[in-house]
């Protein structure tokens, strides 16, 4: 399962600013990872912001950070919805994105 957060403040609901999911190859009760829709350079500048997930849970950036197993920050050469939907890795891979489409 997964869940996408947003600002709190985004009214509009137009921007996705992480996916939280669990692996397919986690085992019960392992760790989940994140996808956040911005460069790592930023996380310290954005710690205490606070999300609201699709379920209603209202978590900051720096505690969604800390609660998971791994994380993947948007490259450069990313769009943030590609980054979402397939990871900087699988994104940046012209071949595995083409497949995918």
């Amino acid at each position: 399962m997964s869940t996408t957060f947003k600002l709190m403040s985004d009214i509009q609901e137009e921007s996705d600013i992480a996916l939280r999911f669990r692996t397919p190859w986690a085992a019960e009760g392992e760790g989940c990872t994140v996808r956040f829709a911005f460069p790592e350079v930023l996380l310290p500048h954005l710690k205490d912001v606070e999300l609201i997930g699709d379920n209603g849970e209202t978590i900051t950036v720096g505690q969604l950070h800390d609660s998971v197993e791994s994380v993947d920050f948007l490259h450069e050469t990313v769009s943030p919805l590609n980054h979402l939907a397939f990871g900087t890795h699988d994104a940046r891979d012209p071949d595995k994105f083409l497949r995918r489409r």
